[in-house]
């Protein structure tokens, strides 16, 4: 059993956000083709959280059991409902570390909004002896 944490600055984004909707056209008569692209501040912000999680992995890590708890701690500038802000987070994490996000247990333990003292993180501990 392994347990080690990182923490990830900014505010996480909500996945209210993470896409926007975009209109191509073929032609100038041609129907509008509408379709949905990631947006780019929550890629950036994906790319960040996968750098620190894969580098704050211990050396040879390899999963355990066969669940992973990961428990967030977060400390947000604006309020946001804690289960939207999860999606993008366990996404970067199971890219990180090698695992489809299935296997996550997530636990929100806490969650403070001070907008004006703090600056935006959370605090990710990974637990990964999970049966």
């Amino acid at each position: 059993m392994t347990k080690w944490s990182f923490e990830i600055p900014g505010q996480p984004p909500s996945v209210n956000n993470m896409y926007v909707q975009t209109i191509l056209r073929r032609g100038v008569n041609a129907p509008p083709i509408r379709s949905m692209k990631k947006d780019e501040r929550v890629a950036a912000y994906q790319v960040a959280a996968t750098f620190i999680a894969r580098s704050s992995r211990p050396r040879g890590w390899k999963p355990t059991g066969e669940q992973i708890r990961l428990t967030y701690d977060f400390s947000l500038q604006r309020d946001a409902d804690a289960d939207n802000l999860l999606k993008a987070l366990n996404d970067a994490i199971a890219y990180a570390l090698g695992v489809n996000d299935k296997v996550f247990l997530p636990c929100v333990r806490s969650k403070v909004v001070d907008g004006k003292n703090k600056e935006p993180c959370v605090v990710v501990e990974v637990d990964d002896g999970m049966v």
